[in-house]
């Protein structure tokens, strides 16, 4: 549910922090007070158009917070889907400017789509399109399958699990294609396979052959280099060997007389070992050392045909042998399709027939469920004054078992479409063919009314609710949300005493003047406080009886509430 919202510089609004709790949370306040502009911030936090004629004269962004607590599982698993981690507490900001519009949900970015998947399971804005998830035809068939109960939930999971075993084995017949399909295929594997195995690669070559391609593309400057160090070394004209035996005939006879002395003398006795054995390592490298122009170009010649095989099957000689590895897998697959084309064709044959029984019940069990919701939906809209209304679930005649193959989908069969009629003679329509407004808000509230708790959506939000109604009519409302509120948190903005005498927090907004700006405020009611509001939205006076009048409307309430 939502917990909070917070609005900052948003039309009237400067600052604004509105906690809700659980149940019917009853926004009212006078005309112009900016009961719209709650809505307006809400539908902006959940997703809609930045519009930037909302930020507040004179600021440059304007900023809504809100904070949910979830315990739907379905949001929780998108949350992990949109790289959330699964928390139960989600805080959505969103910041718009004149050139900017960012989005964070626990801090993280988001996209706007990303932002509707994600709040489309957790808020109802009914009075505006875009937040009616029952507008959405895809979500009519799931609400009258959980209307259906548990048996149809049931059958529609083996249909589902049916379906996706049915649709491997298409996808499985369709891969080994007809005979010339097989055929053509076959020659390409056999191609490929070819082309792979005569080049006898192995793992590590390439690595090993470009060292050998570079070795032998410097051989000349490696000669060089070896040749230049053998004679640094051992030369007839400057030999750091013969200087070294110079040095050491010095401190021979002397060596005696001093520890220092012979230790220097055995290094460098040492030094004179070593260069000769690197002078000789040198001098045999160098006489070893053969440039061969034909073992040059077949190393060229192999790197390239390393190359070639890469961009074809694979980035690395290990890709490429995976890649022939699965290609003979394919090979001996379409060799052997006939006797498995046998045995996917009877398989298949086998689960048609069982996939389409399935969605015959799952239908039949839709129809079943589809009468009876559409006569209480019909009975609780003549409750609310639409008597003239006419409401029907729109399906299509089942089709037969050859017709399974186009018609089945994960659901079955069936296509589900809520139609209706507001008034009598008028053709039926889909909903989100239906006018906004109060019309549209009681057409919700039947709705909501029959499926509360089914659809997973934990804040429904009635925006216009009580357009066109009064007395009567106005207390069945009341009554209709308060039942909805005990499954699910509502929101609801109203000019009606009856709607307001059942909150269960009840929120004042106002207008006011402060420092030449006018500021919109919302208050949490007292006790006191709430007596006040419903006589002025009775039209009282304040007088005794305006009061008492008032009461007697908070206490019926509180009773119908506690029964």
């Amino acid at each position: 549910m939502l917990t909070s919202l917070n609005i900052k510089n948003i039309a009237l609004i400067d600052e604004c922090r509105l906690s809700l709790g659980k149940g019917l949370n009853i926004l009212s306040g006078e005309t112009g007070a900016g009961k719209s502009i709650i809505i307006d911030a809400l539908s902006f936090v959940l997703g809609c158009r930045a519009d930037k004629s909302l930020i507040r004269f004179g600021e440059k962004q304007a900023t809504v917070e809100a904070v949910f607590e979830v315990e739907n599982p379905d949001v929780l698993s998108l949350m992990e889907e949109l790289g959330l981690q699964a928390e139960n507490t989600i805080i959505i900001k969103r910041t718009m400017t004149d050139s900017r519009n960012d989005i964070r949900v626990n801090g993280e970015p988001f996209t706007i789509s990303m932002l509707k998947r994600l709040t489309s399971l957790l808020v109802d804005i009914l009075g505006q399109h875009e937040h009616q998830s029952l507008l959405k035809t895809s979500n009519h068939i799931e609400l009258l399958d959980k209307y259906a109960g548990d048996e149809a939930v049931i059958i529609k999971k083996e249909v589902f699990e049916l379906y996706n075993e049915y649709s491997a084995i298409r996808a499985k017949i369709e891969q080994l294609g007809d005979s010339n399909d097989r055929a053509r295929k076959l020659d390409i594997l056999k191609y490929q396979i070819n082309e792979i195995e005569t080049a006898e690669l192995k793992e590590g070559e390439e690595a090993e052959l470009f060292a050998l391609r570079d070795k032998y593309r410097n051989s000349e400057k490696i000669v060089g280099a070896v040749s230049g160090a053998y004679n640094a070394i051992d030369s007839q004209e400057s030999s750091i060997i013969s200087a070294l035996s110079i040095a050491m005939s010095y401190l021979s006879p002397v060596a005696v007389y001093d520890n220092t002395l012979a230790e220097l003398l055995a290094r460098l006795d040492s030094a004179k070992i070593e260069l000769n054995d690197i002078a000789y390592t040198l001098r045999a490298f160098a006489d070893g050392f053969e440039y061969d122009e034909r073992t040059a170009n077949r190393i060229e010649q192999r790197v390239d045909t390393i190359k070639l095989l890469k961009r074809k099957y694979g980035n690395s000689v290990e890709a490429i042998l995976a890649t022939l590895s699965n290609y003979i897998i394919q090979y001996e697959e379409l060799n052997n399709a006939e006797e498995q084309l046998d045995k996917l064709n009877n398989a298949l044959s086998k689960l048609t027939a069982k996939l389409y029984n399935k969605a015959v019940t799952l239908s039949k069990l839709r129809r079943s469920a589809a009468i009876s919701f559409e006569k209480r939906i019909i009975s609780e809209l003549q409750e609310l004054a639409m008597k003239g209304t006419d409401f029907k679930v729109n399906m299509a005649d089942m089709p037969d078992i050859e017709m399974l193959e186009s018609a089945i989908c994960a659901n079955g069969f069936d296509q589900v479409d809520f139609l209706i009629s507001p008034n009598k003679g008028e053709p039926l329509k889909p909903l989100v063919k239906i006018a906004s407004g109060g019309e549209m808000s009681r057409i919700m509230l039947s709705l909501q009314n029959i499926i509360s708790g089914l659809d997973g959506i934990e804040t429904l939000v009635f925006d216009e609710i009580d357009t066109g109604i009064s007395g009567y009519v106005a207390q069945v409302v009341a009554v209709k949300l308060n039942n909805i509120s005990r499954n699910k948190q509502i929101i609801a903005i109203t000019h009606l005493p009856q709607l307001a005498s059942f909150a269960d927090n009840h929120y004042l907004i106002s207008k006011s003047v402060l420092v030449d700006k006018t500021i919109t405020e919302l208050t949490l009611l007292s006790e006191n406080s709430r007596i006040s509001e419903v006589v002025r939205l009775s039209g009282g006076v304040g007088s005794d009886i305006s009061r008492l009048h008032a009461k007697e409307l908070l206490q019926s309430a509180e009773k119908i509430k506690r029964a």
